[in-house]
């Protein structure tokens, strides 16, 4: 078993009530199959899931969140909420973390679970984990997706050990929404200070928060915004094109980026890494 499901079933009797798939034991899934409410469909996430591992958007945003958790000790714990096919989560891995994913979609939750993460085929609720129990967790391209953000964020803050960390990712700046948000089926995109109010209310303490991708805004504002505003609709396949350019373009706009990041007062999303400042009785 994970050194981590050791520890939650030594200190707190805690063991998870899903079954361990029979041809991937790294993945922990209800004993009769199940819907799980997901964003994304299985088809669309196994589709993407060539993308998420070679676009240099995702490797440079892998390469920002493992600098912004550089003060999270080698060795901690991560639980990964909609870890989707696990490609955070392998990078987060690389750097000496012990990572759990928790994943919706059975295609991503398949994906990761092969990888040797061990992840469960579930919701974060559906788990009910013991409170103040986890070191640390993260959240990436998640919490835009949720209706019931605060819900959620409550969740986090009730299974965060005091003091415990949660590092998040959200798209940002409303004037680039655009078709790829319907498709990708956002509830908004944020702003430094929207998610700022969002985390002080749920009683996290914010450590470090700050843009992303700043160069990223003007196409994004010409290329899908604009058109968007025109009514000119493009596919989720037409509309991921800034995030697949790969090439010598590619790893300069990575360099760049990565210089740049939660030093702009803009950008295509925003990074913050939190602590759990508030300790509040569960019951």
């Amino acid at each position: 078993m994970h050194p981590e499901l050791e520890r939650l079933q030594r200190e707190y009797g805690w063991r998870p009530t899903l079954v361990a798939n029979e041809t991937i034991p790294t993945l922990f899934h209800a004993a009769s199959v199940i819907q799980v409410a997901t964003a994304y469909s299985d088809s669309h996430t196994a589709d993407r899931a060539d993308l998420d591992g070679t676009s240099w958007w995702y490797q440079t945003r892998n390469r920002i969140i493992i600098q912004a958790l550089r003060t999270v000790p080698s060795g901690t714990a991560i639980w990964d909420i909609g870890c989707g096919t696990g490609v955070v989560s392998a990078a987060l891995r690389s750097t000496g973390h012990q990572i759990v994913g928790i994943e919706p979609s059975r295609a991503g939750a398949e994906i990761t679970a092969r990888t040797g993460i061990p992840t469960f085929h579930t919701t974060l609720e559906k788990l009910e984990l013991p409170s103040n129990s986890l070191a640390a967790l993260s959240l990436f391209d998640v919490l835009e997706h949720v209706q019931d953000r605060q819900g959620l964020l409550h969740e986090l803050h009730r299974v965060l050990q005091p003091d415990g960390f949660l590092v998040l990712t959200v798209p940002a700046l409303p004037l680039l929404w655009s078709q790829f948000d319907d498709d990708e089926a956002h509830q908004l995109r944020y702003t430094r200070l929207t998610l700022r109010n969002e985390l002080v209310k749920a009683g996290f303490s914010v450590e470090t928060i700050g843009y992303m991708f700043a160069l990223t805004v003007l196409p994004l504002l010409l290329l899908r915004a604009l058109p968007y505003r025109l009514g000119m609709r493009k596919s989720l396949s037409d509309s991921v094109g800034v995030a697949v350019q790969g090439g010598l373009l590619g790893r300069l706009a990575s360099q760049i980026e990565q210089s740049l990041a939660l030093r702009t007062p803009f950008g295509s999303s925003v990074l913050a890494v939190v602590r759990k400042s508030e300790v509040r009785t569960y019951t």
